[in-house]
């Protein structure tokens, strides 16, 4: 009788050492009053990544993303720019680019929540490329797929967390081909729409977040276009802009506009994978922030550039080119001299490429006014 009661307690025991044991917190947990957020820049598929991304049954570009993976999925909110159409038919590189249907999966999968594809490639498969597109990522019911609108309805996307009600809307300063498209599609920078758009997606949301297609590629600057079209939104009450096309890092900043109000400004978040043959097209940036409710408000808190660095290597140094290969994103922390040595542009029309060397572009680019994780 004995043995039994104590094997009775010790049950007892174990099971309520069980219950008190929290269970691991994951993405979807609900958090009352902060939603965290978190940004990156193009997403371009070259032909090189796409021949390396080919397995026996399709596409899996899930390798791309190892290094990273890990913060994005841990943000409430994750925003990607897919730089290069879903376009349906036979995959291909530059100068019409048309990526495989299985990049959106690999994008959700890595935690990816809202991807723009508001892009100067949105037509390189024509007005039925768009389509497809459309429709490939509305298989993901928790993904926000921004910039291509299928009616005039659309123009502005309401993406919702833990009681936060966050407005995307996007801009596009140019496509690269003449093909005819309805207007409700693709939105420009219309001063007078952009007005009408930020007034209308205050009226719905907490927070507006703009993504803008815009600049001059492989510019580490922004132009005069960019720098006022970020005063106007602003002055518009916009809270982040986040620029895209350029692939390049440009300046991040607080922009001051009316009433005092300020907009986080990142001119160009730059590469986030990429196959480019440019030393300032390695460098990239990942922008984030958390949303903290402030009673009936939100701000937003904790800003935070982690710089990016794209890694590939060469199977042949004397033809780069052609043999490009083992396509990675690292942030620029955990990258390494010992992996810079095997960069295929080590060397490559006398570039340079260091770990040092990418820190001091971004200390250039990017004041102390915005804390910098490297």
């Amino acid at each position: 009788m004995k043995k039994i009661l104590v094997f009775v307690v010790l049950a007892m025991i174990i099971y309520g050492c069980q219950k008190s044991v929290p269970e691991k917190k994951t993405k979807t947990e609900v958090k009352d009053d902060i939603v965290s957020f978190v940004a990156v820049g193009d997403n371009l598929m070259h032909q090189r990544l796409l021949d390396e991304a080919k397995t026996e049954n399709g596409y899996d570009f899930s390798p791309y993303y190892t290094n990273i993976k890990p913060y994005i999925e841990k943000a409430d909110i994750a925003f990607v720019n897919q730089e290069t159409i879903l376009g349906g038919g036979t995959p291909s590189g530059y100068p019409y680019f048309n990526t495989p249907d299985e990049m959106a999966k690999n994008l959700h999968d890595v935690g990816f929540d809202v991807a723009n594809g508001s892009t100067n490639h949105a037509l390189d498969m024509g007005y039925k490329g768009v389509q497809h597109s459309i429709q490939v990522f509305q298989q993901y019911q928790d993904m926000t797929y921004i910039g291509l609108y299928q009616s005039k309805d659309e123009r502005i996307q309401v993406v919702k967390k833990n009681g936060l009600r966050i407005a995307f809307l996007t801009y596009n300063q140019m496509l690269n081909t003449t093909e005819d498209y309805p207007d409700y599609c693709i939105h420009d920078f219309n001063e007078e729409q952009m007005k009408k758009d930020v007034e209308n997606a205050r009226e719905i949301s907490d927070i507006i977040i703009v993504s803008c297609h815009w600049g001059i590629e492989n510019d580490t600057e922004p132009q005069p276009f960019q720098k006022k079209n970020a005063k106007l939104l602003a002055d518009l009450g916009v809270d982040i802009v986040l620029g895209t096309h350029t692939h390049t890092l440009e300046p991040v900043e607080w922009i001051e506009g009316k009433d005092g109000h300020q907009t986080l400004v990142a001119y160009s978040l730059g590469n986030f994978i990429s196959g480019m043959l440019e030393e300032e097209t390695q460098l990239g940036g990942m922008l984030s922030c958390d949303f903290r409710k402030d009673g009936s408000a939100w701000k937003i808190e904790n800003v935070c550039l982690t710089p990016l660095m794209n890694h590939y290597e060469a199977s042949d140094p004397q033809n780069v080119e052609d043999t490009r290969e083992r396509f990675t994103v690292y942030r620029l922390k955990d990258y390494t001299n010992d992996l810079a040595k095997k960069h295929a542009l080590q060397g490559y029309n006398g570039i340079t490429i260091s770990k040092e060397r990418m820190q001091e572009k971004v200390k250039e680019r990017v004041g102390s006014h915005i804390q910098i994780d490297m």
